[in-house]
């Protein structure tokens, strides 16, 4: 974790098999307890929900979720975004929010919130 090494950071989408990933995080970074809704939300969110790794270890996570209204473009509301506390500063919360934006670009969503 030293500076100038090359950091490996990997992102997996959240499905139903590793969604158990997402709730054990969201527990040790959070003082919340999120309902189904939540984790309802962020799956149907596709692409924008990311589970985090560096070198293979699940270390944060970005949950989005979707709010679509007729006549206007898909906002791509965050909910949560957090990286275990010896993880932070090595730039994989903004590595996550980078491939959330080229993701958003992708879609053509009219606002990422």
């Amino acid at each position: 974790m030293g500076a100038g090494r090359e950091v490996a950071i990997s992102l997996d989408g959240v499905r139903d098999k590793n969604g158990m990933q997402l709730k054990k995080l969201n527990t040790a970074l959070f003082p919340v307890r999120y309902n189904d809704k939540y984790y309802a939300d962020a799956l149907a969110s596709g692409e924008f929900t990311k589970l985090a790794y560096y070198s293979d270890i699940c270390v944060g996570s970005i949950a989005c979720w979707l709010q679509k209204k007729e006549g206007v473009a898909i906002r791509v509301c965050i909910m949560t975004l957090g990286v275990l506390a010896p993880y932070r500063g090595l730039g994989i919360a903004k590595h996550t929010g980078n491939l959330l934006a080229c993701s958003d670009k992708q879609r053509r969503c009219h606002q990422l919130l």
